[in-house]
């Protein structure tokens, strides 16, 4: 990655930027902070770096605005002619050296954000931190979201070893915010952050005492239960960046209660149709899983809850499994491309669980497998009364083709 870097002029070098890491809550972090940047600063532009992408490989690389567009958006996605022209610079260095998908998308985001003169960059981490391609910036600010087990075959099988990967984006002498970490965790932040005399800030520790992280929430067209938490951290944030006199500002506030329309960000907690009532959620792991099935079981409140499920073939079914509710119909699906698990054998491990806990049924009369997320989410909606509800979930890429099939 550096060799790219430089191969392009170490575009980075003259961005000011700010990391973001985590097992879950970076992209809602990253999204949030972007938005209300922008409005804390009317006239700025903040780059925003996320991934993955849900419908258009373009909205990885984003700049935000206080204003709005042509369009009537407050995001632009850089432009097709951008990418292009990228490509065609770089063609002999890619060929050449084969740099990943991902080096080359995190070369693309610095060099657009560079030519286009952001003020700020928000920059999300890929996967872990230490070893990320992002990791060669000096940013002004480090952000670690929460750190949970997830892609253990890459960034290990314990929460200290992951929490290592996630902290290996603290710098020398760059302050640090952590969200809500686990003991282990957290000591290593401690740890990684006393020896490089970097500043340590605990989420919500700063945030200004006439603003409650709560009530924004509830507020916010970000609906998901976890974002009072990243409210807070970006709440903290903002403070460490030296704009938190103003985050209770009219304007800041509006940035974090309409993040989502400001921004872009899909997928956390959407509703895509009123009657029947359709929810997707990207949340995979069992951090994730555990909150969002408890506020589907809320907001369900006794109505028939209708699951359109599917997985990626790497992902840890015994350990979520439990998670999903047992007293709901089940369409279990799969997306395109090799990593998705079969839909038929996603159903025979859940069933097989739900049988275990007791349930009569299960398995025979509440569950079907169907091989594409379209058909899946089309017998959703045949099936689905109108006070029932329907959960779109487990993976990225199934949220992403249901977000596709339905044009919302």
């Amino acid at each position: 990655m550096t060799d790219f870097a430089c191969f392009l002029g170490n575009p980075h070098k003259s961005l000011r930027t700010i990391h973001i890491a985590g097992t879950n809550g970076k992209g809602s972090v990253a999204h949030m902070l972007a938005s209300a940047l922008a409005f804390r600063y009317p006239g700025s532009r903040v780059g925003l770096y996320t991934s993955p992408h849900l419908v258009d490989f373009r909205e990885r690389i984003r700049i935000v605005c206080s204003e709005k567009g042509p369009d009537g958006r407050h995001y632009s996605e850089i432009g097709q002619e951008d990418v292009v022209d990228f490509m065609a610079r770089c063609r002999n260095f890619i060929e050449e050296r084969r740099p990943s998908f991902f080096e080359i998308t995190t070369a693309m985001a610095f060099d657009f954000f560079a030519r286009e003169r952001v003020d700020t960059a928000v920059i999300e981490t890929g996967l872990g931190g230490r070893l990320d391609s992002t990791n060669i910036i000096l940013p002004e600010l480090s952000i670690i979201t929460s750190i949970g087990l997830d892609h253990k075959d890459i960034l290990g099988d314990t929460i200290e070893q992951i929490a290592r990967e996630k902290a290996g984006i603290i710098k020398s002498g760059v302050p640090v915010v952590i969200g809500a970490l686990p003991p282990d965790a957290e000591a290593v932040a401690l740890e990684t952050a006393s020896a490089l005399g970097s500043r340590l800030y605990r989420s919500g520790e700063l945030c200004a005492g006439d603003v409650d992280p709560q009530e924004i929430a509830s507020a916010a067209d970000l609906r998901s239960t976890c974002q009072v938490r990243n409210i807070r951290t970006v709440m903290t944030a903002l403070h460490v960046l030296g704009a938190g006199d103003a985050a209770s500002s009219p304007a800041v506030l509006y940035g974090l209660k309409h993040a989502a329309a400001v921004s872009g960000l899909r997928g956390r907690w959407e509703k895509l149709s009123a009657e029947p009532e359709v929810i997707c959620d990207i949340g995979h792991n069992v951090q994730a899983l555990t909150e969002t099935m408890r506020q589907l079981q809320a907001e369900a409140a006794g109505r028939h809850i209708i699951m359109v499920y599917g997985m990626a073939g790497d992902k840890d079914v015994e350990a979520v499994r439990g998670l999903l509710p047992s007293d709901a119909r089940y369409i279990f699906t799969q997306a395109q491309g090799s990593r998705a698990m079969p839909a038929g054998q996603l159903r025979e491990l859940v069933d097989s669980s739900r049988r275990e806990r007791g349930k009569a049924d299960a398995g025979i009369t509440d569950s079907v497998a169907v091989g594409s997320v379209a058909e899946a989410v089309d017998m959703a909606m045949r099936e689905a009364g109108p006070s029932d509800i329907v959960f779109i979930g487990g993976s990225s890429y199934v949220v992403a083709e249901a977000i596709a099939h339905l044009e919302v």
